[in-house]
């Protein structure tokens, strides 16, 4: 197997979503634990995402359907 180049923030950041939501290959998944285990400003970053998204989702359930239809929509928006 070859060693991958270790990523760099400008990468990391580029995939914080895909490895927050689990979509990253078994190989990128584990250059990006790599870099944010020894990025201490990407690891904060990373861990501000998943904080957030966890708490938009929480939010999201606990609010009537009418609510839910309209923070769908505003989601595919973006």
């Amino acid at each position: 197997m070859t060693e991958q180049t270790p990523l760099n923030c400008e990468q990391a950041l580029a995939q914080v979503f895909e490895f927050i939501d689990h979509e990253l290959k078994p190989h990128e998944r584990e250059a990006m634990r790599e870099h944010l285990h020894t990025c201490k400003s990407c690891f904060s970053r990373a861990e501000f995402e998943r904080r957030l998204k966890g708490k938009l989702k929480e939010l999201r359930e606990e609010a009537d359907p009418a609510a839910q239809d309209r923070i769908e929509k505003l989601f595919k928006s973006w």
